[in-house]
């Protein structure tokens, strides 16, 4: 039987390492699940606006594979964690009208879904959001048509938190105001943005899309 030559030794020896770092500089470059935004994300909030927005206090998971978010949650107490500004007239811990958010629609397969929203005398339609995180941890960014008494305005919403049994922990919530038609001056300004929380922590699962004001008011009217 013929043996190999050394240099067929070598060569072989060779080629196999090659395949090797191959195989690992493959592995290397894999895309990490937990890091990162899609480009649809980027196109609605650029990544300045993010870190801008983490600076003030805003939690902000990333990553390509979030949970189904889907139900309807209610924000109480709805409290300030971060002003706009220092022109800002509400200080740190102010207590906002409760916020009761709807997500449906989710996509698994381009991570999108619909929010609709109400707070006080303020509903916005959704157009459509992006969702980015991992595990039970999300982030939703969605561009939303507000109106607000005699004001109307564009905003990049953020939700974000963990999905849990009971709701959504850890949830916050900020705008980022891109345009707006404001005669009276009710909104903040264009550019700003104001970041708030659940201030127990939990932004509890509702069966009704309707504030308690409103629920109490339906109740009471039922009754006559």
């Amino acid at each position: 039987m013929k043996l190999p030559s050394f240099s067929q030794s070598a060569t072989g020896l060779l080629l196999v390492s090659l395949l090797v770092l191959a195989s690992s500089c493959k592995n290397s470059s894999a895309v990490d699940p937990t890091k990162g935004f899609s480009a649809k994300i980027q196109s609605i909030i650029s990544q300045a606006d993010i870190d801008a927005l983490r600076a003030k206090g805003m939690v902000i998971n990333e990553g390509t594979q979030p949970p189904n978010i889907e139900g309807i949650f209610a924000s109480s107490p709805h409290r300030l964690v971060a002003p706009y500004g220092p022109q800002d007239t509400y200080a740190v811990g102010y207590d906002f009208a409760d916020l009761v958010m709807r997500f449906s629609g989710q996509s698994s397969t381009d991570q999108t879904a619909l929010v609709e929203i109400k707070n006080a005398g303020s509903t916005g339609s959704g157009q459509g959001g992006f969702l980015a995180g991992n595990g039970q941890k999300f982030t939703f960014f969605a561009e939303v048509n507000l109106v607000s008494g005699t004001a109307t305005a564009k905003q990049v919403r953020i939700f974000t938190g963990e999905i849990t049994a009971d709701g959504i922990k850890d949830f916050y919530t900020t705008l980022l105001v891109k345009s707006k038609v404001d005669p009276n001056d009710e909104l903040i300004p264009v550019g700003s943005a104001r970041i708030l929380k659940d201030g127990d922590g939990m932004a509890s699962k509702r069966s009704s899309f309707r504030r308690s004001a409103e629920a109490l008011a339906a109740a009471e009217e039922g009754r006559r």
